[in-house]
C-alpha cells in the first residue's frame, strides 16, 4: 500500500512538473499580437513593434502590432479582455492605464492591480519645459517669478493627464498657479505654443527635439534627476530650485492577470532579452531620446505603487479642478 501511494504521488508530481514545463509551449503555432493603445507611426508603436520583431528567435513564432487607439488607453485594456489569458496577447503599457487613470478617472472599467500584469520595462523618458522661441521667457527662473507676480497669468498647455499631473506638482512645489490649458493632443497644444498662444509646456523630450534643435522652441528646464543627454545645456527642475521634483513617462509591456504562471516567466525572459538587445538600445536612445528601461516585472511592480503613492495628492487636486 505504501508502495502504490508513493507511486502515485511520484506520478502526480512528474505529470505537474510536465504540465508547467510545457505549457508556454501549448500555444506555439500560434503567432503573438502585440496590442499598441496608440495610433501607427508614434513613438510607442515603433517601440512595441521593434520590441516584437527581436522577440521573435526568442519566442520562436511570429509577431504582429494590432493598433487600438482611443479612450485614454482603455480601448487597447478591452481587446486585451475579450483574448484569452494564454500569453498569445501582450499590450504595451505606460503611466496612462497604470498609474494616471486609477488614480484620475471615474468608473474606470478596470482595475489596473487586478487586471493587468505588467511583464518587462522597455524605456523611460523625461520631460521639458518648452516655450516658443520668441516667447519672453528664457529660464524657469522667469517664468517662477511672473507665476508668483501674478497669479494664473502664466498659461501652461496640457495634453494628457500624466503631464497635468506634472504641472499641478511642478505648482504646488513652487508654491504658484498656473492657468492650464487642456488639449487633446500634442500636435495642436505644440502648434499653440509656437504661436504664442499658450506660454509653456511640459513636452515629452522625445517629440519636442526636432523642434528645440532647428530653434522654434527654447527648452528651459528638464525633469529627471540628472540633465537629459540629448539636452546637456538644459538644467534640470532640480537645478532651478525645485527641490525633489522628477517627472518620467515610460513604456512597458504587460499581459492579462490571471495568465498562467510558466507563460508569464517564459515571456518575461523572452521580452527581456529581446529589449536588452543593442539594437533596441540604439533606437531607445539615439532615434527615441530616452533611455533604455529594460527592468523586470517585480521591479515594475515596485515602481508603479511608488508612482501611484507619490501622485496620489496632486491626483485629488487634479479631480477637484475638472468638477
Amino acid at each position: 500500500m505504501k508502495r502504490l501511494f508513493s507511486t502515485r504521488l511520484l506520478g502526480l508530481w512528474l505529470a505537474a512538473v510536465v504540465g508547467i514545463t510545457a505549457l508556454p509551449l501549448a500555444h506555439a503555432q500560434a503567432p503573438v499580437r502585440f496590442l499598441v493603445p496608440l495610433g501607427p507611426g508614434s513613438g510607442g508603436d515603433t517601440l512595441t513593434r521593434l520590441a516584437a520583431k527581436l522577440a521573435v528567435p526568442e519566442l520562436g513564432r511570429a509577431t504582429f502590432a494590432d493598433n487600438k487607439p482611443g479612450g485614454d488607453t482603455v480601448i487597447a485594456v478591452r481587446e486585451l479582455w475579450n483574448a484569452p489569458a494564454d500569453g498569445n496577447t501582450v499590450i504595451m503599457l505606460s503611466p496612462t492605464p497604470l498609474v494616471t487613470n486609477p488614480l484620475i478617472a471615474e468608473n474606470l472599467p478596470y482595475d489596473a492591480q487586478r487586471d493587468l500584469r505588467p511583464l518587462v520595462g522597455m524605456i523611460r523618458t523625461t520631460a521639458v519645459l518648452v516655450t516658443a522661441s520668441g516667447s519672453r521667457f528664457n529660464s524657469l527662473a522667469e517664468v517662477l517669478a511672473a507665476a508668483r507676480k501674478a497669479p494664473r497669468s502664466v498659461s501652461m498647455a496640457n495634453y494628457s493627464q500624466h503631464y497635468r499631473l506634472g504641472g499641478l506638482m511642478l505648482q504646488k512645489t513652487a508654491k504658484v498657479e498656473f492657468n492650464h490649458v487642456p488639449y487633446k493632443t500634442s500636435a495642436t497644444a505644440v502648434n499653440d505654443l509656437i504661436g504664442g498662444a499658450v506660454d509653456v509646456a511640459l513636452m515629452d523630450v522625445g517629440a519636442v527635439l526636432p523642434l528645440i534643435s532647428s530653434g522654434k522652441l527654447k527648452a528651459l528646464a528638464s525633469t529627471g534627476k540628472e540633465r537629459h543627454s540629448k539636452l546637456p545645456d538644459v538644467p534640470t527642475m532640480r537645478e532651478g530650485g525645485i527641490d525633489n521634483y522628477e517627472l518620467y513617462a515610460w513604456i512597458c509591456l504587460g499581459v492579462a492577470a490571471g495568465t498562467p504562471e510558466p507563460i508569464v516567466q517564459a515571456l518575461e525572459a523572452a521580452l527581456l532579452k529581446a529589449v536588452r538587445q543593442p539594437e533596441f538600445a540604439a533606437y531607445a536612445t539615439q532615434t527615441a531620446g530616452a533611455e533604455l528601461y529594460a527592468i523586470t516585472g517585480k521591479e515594475l511592480a515596485a515602481m508603479i505603487s511608488s508612482e501611484i503613492a507619490r501622485y496620489r495628492p496632486f491626483a485629488k487636486q487634479l479631480a477637484a479642478m475638472d468638477r
